[in-house]
This record gives C-alpha cells, sequence and structure tokens, in this order.
C-alpha cells in the first residue's frame, strides 16, 4: 500500500485538499481577503477574535465601526437590528470576512429564513475550505454547522442541505460520523445520489477504508464515467490500494479533464512520488 510502506511527499490529507480545491464550487486557496491577523492555533471565542481584528484597525475606521455598534444596541425592534446587523456585516467585508459573517449569522438568527440560514452556512464554509489559519477554520467550521442545523430544522427533509451539513461536519473534523450519518439518510431515500457516494468515498479515504471508498466510487462512474471528482478520487484510492499504475491512468485522465496548469502542476509532483516508489 501506497501511503504505509513508502514515504510519500504529499499526506493522503494533502491529496484530498486538491480535490477540494479544484472539484466542486470551491474557490482556489487565497483567493478571498485574507484577515490582518495569522495566529496560531488555538480556540478562540467569537467575541476575541472580532476584538483582536477591531485591534488592527485604522482609527477612522474604529469609529465608524463604534458608531455601527452603538446604534445596534440602540436598535429597537427586530428589522431595526437586523438592518444594522447588515451594515456591520458590510463594514467588515474584505477587512474581515469572518467577523462580517458572523453578523449575517446573528442577522439570519432575527430572520428565522431558510435562505438566510443557507447563505451564511455556504459564506463560512468557504472560509473554512480557503483558509490555512486554525482559528478561522474553526470558527467557520462551528458557525457552518449552527447555520445549516438551523436550515434543517425548517427544512429536515432537504436532501442537498444534508449534503452540505455531512460536508460541514466532515471537513471540520468535529463530528464526522454525525456527518457521515447525514449523507447516509440521502442515500437511503436517493442510492443514486452521486455527490452523497463521492463524500461517503472523501470520508473513507480520510479514515483509511479504501475498499470501501472504491466501491462508492465505483457505483457513481458506472453511473457517470466521466465524472471527473470520482475520477480523481479513484486514483487516490488506487494508489493506496497499491495499484500505482492505474492510480496514474486516472491522474492522466484527470489532468485532461480539468484542463488547469495549477491542477497539472500539483497532480504530476504525485504522480512523481507514485513513479519513485514502484517496486
Amino acid at each position: 500500500m501506497f501511503s504505509n510502506k513508502n514515504v510519500s511527499i504529499l499526506s493522503i490529507i494533502a491529496i484530498l485538499l486538491i480535490g477540494v480545491l479544484y472539484f466542486g464550487n470551491f474557490t482556489k486557496k487565497n483567493a478571498l481577503p485574507v484577515d490582518n491577523h495569522q495566529h496560531e492555533s488555538k480556540t478562540v471565542s467569537i467575541d476575541d477574535y472580532e476584538q483582536g481584528q477591531t485591534n488592527t484597525l485604522s482609527e477612522e475606521d474604529k469609529a465608524e465601526i463604534n458608531i455601527l455598534k452603538s446604534n445596534l444596541s440602540k436598535a429597537k425592534g427586530v428589522d431595526q437590528k437586523i438592518d444594522f446587523f447588515h451594515k456591520i456585516a458590510h463594514f467588515w467585508k474584505g477587512k474581515s470576512d469572518v467577523i462580517s459573517n458572523y453578523y449575517l449569522f446573528r442577522s439570519a438568527k432575527h430572520e428565522g429564513k431558510y435562505d438566510s440560514w443557507m447563505s451564511v452556512g455556504d459564506q463560512f464554509m468557504t472560509l473554512l475550505r480557503n483558509s490555512d489559519n486554525q482559528e478561522i477554520r474553526e470558527i467557520s467550521a462551528n458557525f457552518a454547522m449552527q447555520s445549516y442545523e438551523a436550515a434543517l430544522k425548517i427544512n429536515p427533509d432537504d436532501n442537498d442541505l444534508k449534503l452540505k451539513a455531512g460536508s460541514a461536519y466532515i471537513e471540520s473534523g468535529t463530528e464526522p460520523m454525525k456527518g457521515v450519518s447525514l449523507i447516509k439518510e440521502v442515500t437511503q431515500s436517493d442510492p443514486n445520489n452521486q455527490e452523497a457516494l463521492i463524500l461517503l468515498a472523501r470520508f473513507s479515504i480520510m479514515s483509511g477504508q479504501f475498499d470501501k471508498a472504491k466501491q462508492h466510487l465505483d457505483k457513481v462512474l458506472e453511473m457517470n464515467p466521466v465524472n471527473t471528482e470520482a475520477i480523481f478520487f479513484m486514483a487516490i484510492t488506487q494508489a493506496e490500494l497499491g495499484n500505482s499504475d492505474k492510480a496514474i491512468e486516472l491522474l492522466e485522465v484527470s489532468k485532461k479533464m480539468v484542463n488547469n496548469p495549477d491542477y497539472d502542476a500539483e497532480i504530476d509532483v504525485y504522480i512523481n512520488d507514485l513513479k519513485s516508489h514502484k517496486k
């Protein structure tokens, strides 16, 4: 097996991240505005994080946000509070998208609407997938899960929402089995749901269950032989099962399908690593 018998340049998690970056509706790393402070990994409250970001502002911006927050504290009625939540979110957009999304989250709590919860959950997931900052990832994962949970209470039978929530639980690493349970609910009602099967395959790869991953991916590729994401994850699975030649073949196919020089460069590193460890 590639991962157990050889020293790989790229860890299995790093390879999986390539899939996260290039498949689905995800943006490339560093495409988003970066928060001003880059901290070491530690658990931080949203209030402490907001204060830290506020401390980096210019005096003019500090004065502006203080006025906005003062007006929020004096707001009467739900509509007025929602208005100031959005104004504060707009202020932080581009300065700290974590804080911007947090105020949209607070607005969603007052709005109580499915679409609001979905929107803020999606925005936090984008931050989670695009940031290397552990504090941003932890905060984003927490609020993404809360947002999707709130949306599920409004529409508990929405399979697309279950997949988003399940992915959030898995990618955050906090409650992966809860995420798997949600995704399995989707496959129970829709056994041929390709997105659900790929998510289950990804989790199987992460947990070292490569035979299970292959079963899920075989089913996807039987239905859709040109599913690029399934081809990519099947390549990883084949490599981990010791089938380097097949893995390289699939990776070369995926390069042609993705047609992205950055993707090619990252995959070539993995291919060369596989070749160097072939017996």
